[in-house]
This record gives C-alpha cells, structure tokens and sequence, in this order.
C-alpha cells in the first residue's frame, strides 16, 4: 500500500514522524501519523549454551524497570552488524568474537518501520560497558531455566526480549535438539 502523500510533523534526534494520507477502499483519504526510524537491533549475548546476559533497563517512557535483552538505535549510516557490537559493549560491556544475525522483524508495523534485527553474541569477554549518563542500567545473567520461568510467569514484558527468549528456548537453530 502506497501512501499519497507524506508531510515531516517532527524531526526527532533518533527517528522522525510523517502524516501520511492514503486512499481508503471508499474513494476518501485518511491520515494516519507514522514513524520513520533508522532500525535497531536486539542481542542475545550467550556466556555459554545455557546462560545469556540481560539488563534490568529503567524505561521512563512506561515508568518502569523492565528485564530486557540489550539493544539500540542504529546511527546513520551504520550496518546492523557494527550497531550490535556496539550497543553490547556500552549496555553490557562485553565484547563478543562472534555474532550471527538470526532473525528480522518489525517492531510496531501499525505505527513505525523500525526493523529490528536479532543477533546472537557468542564467545563473549567481560569489559567496561560505555552507557550513556540518563541510562540506568544493570547487567544480569540469567540460566535457560530462570528464562523459562520469567516468560512463564510474564515477567518479561518487551516485544523484543520476548522474541530473542524465545528463540533462545526453542529454535532450531540455537537448539539443535529441538
């Protein structure tokens, strides 16, 4: 689907918003506002087959601290690949010798084109994480078994983390015997 028109409402620092007019199946137009944002991506960093490094994330935006996978905004002009090498380092401080995009994925289609991509981080090395000053955030290993649980429970409460756990749990190709 074709929008008819799109106007700039607000140039943002990481993403900008759009009205869109588009042609409705009666002959009107409608507007709907969109966001255009550079992607991202989301990390599954794994210290071993059964252990993966999240973040407890203070988000003001929803007023809460949420246990997350560690993620981050594309910079202009930046590949995925580097962006995930990146944020794992100023989130986690871990330096991963391998990562593997696993997966891609639209994170709000219905009001942004963010594209997030999955990476798996392997062979991982403790360093100096580089977070930014507003960002309050603290590293946590948690067991395959922990992660079971905190999804079973609904603890964890981020599309992206939810996505990267349960791939973690469950796909074939991080999971050979499943």
């Amino acid at each position: 689907m074709k929008p008819e028109s799109e106007e700039i409402v607000l140039r943002g620092e990481r993403f900008d918003v759009y009205r869109m007019t588009l042609a409705g199946s009666d002959g009107q137009s409608y507007q709907r506002e969109v966001i255009r944002h550079p992607g991202a991506v989301v990390l599954l960093p794994l210290i071993d087959a059964d252990t993966v490094v999240m973040i407890n994330n203070g988000r003001p935006t929803v007023g809460e601290t949420l246990l997350e996978l560690p993620a981050g905004t594309r910079d202009p002009n930046e590949s995925p690949d580097v962006t995930a090498h990146r944020e794992l380092i100023e989130e986690t401080g871990y330096r991963a010798g391998s990562i593997e995009c696993i997966a891609e994925f639209f994170s709000a289609p219905g009001i942004s084109d963010e594209l997030m991509s999955l990476y798996v981080a392997r062979d991982l090395t403790q360093g100096q994480h580089a977070r930014e000053a507003v960002e309050q955030i603290e590293n946590r290993v948690v067991h395959r078994d922990e992660v079971a649980r905190l999804l079973h429970d609904g603890e964890i409460r981020d599309g992206k983390t939810l996505i990267g756990l349960y791939a973690f749990l469950y796909s074939p190709r991080l999971n050979p015997t499943t």
